[in-house]
């Protein structure tokens, strides 16, 4: 995470930005780029991550803008920027690291890139990527989805198929497939590689995006020049008709992101207004150095000067994404990006926080599925939810949601399950995250998979592993007590329960209900 420490008016604040990496590779591409392994040491795209961090820390020691004074809703401010690991994650492994058995060694890797909390990938075009007959990428979603769906890689990497929609039908059935089996959470499409460009508009680009609205996946495009924008820019506009007209249900789950479209477009209006237009959202990767402070101050100022707002509700930060195209691209290139995002000349002339928030992080996470459309199990079989209690905390200071934690560990390293991804909930608004997490686990002996919400109910005395039921709906933005609306969750909760004093019976009553 990145964190940001507010001093005005003599008093500080401190906030916690999340930063998501919308594009990167998993694969090995027919042009000879390749990312294997996302651990890999000194290639891999955590070190990768790590690399960046490193970049943006030795450009602080030489520019002193770690720290800086600027002007925000009128009132003199200073600004201080540090990394913070994030907290779910970084506790998990502490755990580990005591029980010195498998990922052990992850606390230690982790402290290199705690800056990016999470990232995007998606198949090349591999070479293997036609091994299958369902689809011709079927193989490069299996290889995506083994990585990402399994711990610790879940912990970190977001997981994105890819079709060409060419074939037709088979690539409507792999969207299906990608996000239904493989449990991918978005699409990439690569007009260029696959020869399409001149079909873009076609029916069978539309019913690929169509079928992707419809488990609200969010479909990211690569573009290769100006005209590839304007282009893609047309088939949204064509199928958003096509969706409003014929499924309009599906329209808040259409969405599409414009991969390259700054770099070499600064001051571009016909480029601008191709991302500014609803449904659609660009990436910011290929842009770097001062060309990057340049498109903020000239996106900014377009957009402000011509009502903007009016067209879609959002501001002009809720249409950007912060993106590397690794290993196309290197540090040095992410690392020039993000100094424009968060350097004294963004806020000097009109960025803010909020704008921070949106583009390094808050937007890319606002598209996942999970946060936009209700998780329902494979399985409708209820089964109990394990109530935490420590009545003894202020005798050994251990509270309820480390017990839980320590047992998670345990439940790892002794394989009883897997975690296939992790969602972070929100306290009552995008602003503030808390430290609740939505686990979608599976049992390594059953193959069951459960999606279990890890509450902290009383603080450091009362923690819930409450599994949703399949008629029940995880609420991005938490559960209240008291709020008449969360009542049936509590009830579904407390109905048939277990209690659970110490890690030990933790990990036992886990096994036991859930395996």
């Amino acid at each position: 995470m990145l964190t940001c420490t507010l001093e005005q008016d003599g008093k500080k604040r401190v906030e916690h930005l999340l930063v998501i990496d919308a594009h990167s590779h998993l694969g090995q591409d027919v042009d000879g780029a390749a990312m294997m392994n996302p651990l890999a040491p000194g290639a891999g795209t955590f070190d990768f991550w790590g690399n960046v961090q490193g970049r943006i820390k030795a450009d602080w020691e030489k520019t002193g803008e770690q720290s800086f004074t600027t002007t925000m809703d009128g009132k003199f401010t200073k600004i201080s920027w540090s990394f913070t690991p994030f907290p779910f994650t970084d506790r998990l492994y502490v755990e580990l690291e005591k029980l010195g058995k498998r990922h052990s060694d992850l606390k230690e890797k982790s402290k290199f890139y705690s800056f990016i909390d999470q990232g995007v990938c998606f198949p090349f075009q591999d070479v293997f990527r036609a091994k299958h007959p369902e689809a011709l990428y079927r193989a490069s979603n299996i290889n995506v989805s083994r990585f990402t769906t399994r711990f610790p890689f879940s912990m970190k990497l977001i997981g994105y198929g890819r079709v060409d929609p060419m074939e037709g039908q088979k690539a409507v059935n792999e969207v299906k497939y990608a996000r239904e089996e493989l449990g991918l959470r978005g699409l990439k499409l690569h007009p260029r590689s696959e020869g399409y460009i001149d079909k873009i508009t076609s029916e069978k680009v539309i019913n690929v995006l169509i079928e992707a609205a419809s488990y609200s996946l969010p479909v990211i495009f690569d573009t290769r020049g100006r005209g590839s924008i304007l282009e893609i820019g047309k088939l949204i506009r064509s199928a958003r008709n096509v969706i409003q007209s014929n499924y309009p249900d599906l329209l808040p789950h259409f969405k599409v992101i414009i991969a390259h479209f700054a770099q070499g477009n600064i001051d571009d209006y016909e480029v601008y207004n191709t991302i500014v237009q609803p449904n659609t959202y660009g990436d910011l990767s290929m842009l770097h150095g001062a060309g990057a402070g340049n498109f903020f101050e000239s996106f900014r100022r377009w957009f402000k000067s011509g009502n903007k707002q009016n067209i879609d509700n959002r501001t002009w930060s809720e249409y950007l994404l912060f993106a590397s195209d690794y290993p196309y691209f290197g540090d040095v290139h992410a690392q020039k990006l993000i100094k424009y995002i968060i350097n004294k000349q963004f806020f000097d002339t009109g960025g803010t926080l909020v704008d921070v928030r949106n583009i390094l992080g808050l937007n890319q996470l606002k598209l996942l599925p999970e946060y936009n459309t209700t998780q329902n199990q494979k399985e409708s079989k209820s089964v109990p939810s394990i109530i935490v209690s420590n009545p003894l905390f202020h005798q050994n200071n251990i509270g309820t949601y480390e017990t839980s934690i320590m047992a998670l560990a345990r439940l790892i390293v002794e394989n009883i399950f897997d975690i296939k991804r992790f969602c972070i909930q929100f306290r009552d608004t995008w602003d503030t995250f808390n430290e609740d997490v939505l686990l979608t686990t599976i049992s390594t002996n059953t193959k069951q998979e459960r999606n279990i919400l890890l509450m902290s109910l009383v603080k450091d005395q009362i923690a819930l592993f409450a599994p949703l039921q399949s008629n029940m709906e995880w609420k991005k933005f938490g559960y209240n007590y008291f709020n008449p609306e969360d009542r049936a969750f509590f009830a579904s909760v407390f109905k048939q329960n277990y209690l659970a004093t110490d890690v030990t019976k933790t990990v036992d009553t886990f096994s036991h209900i859930y395996t």
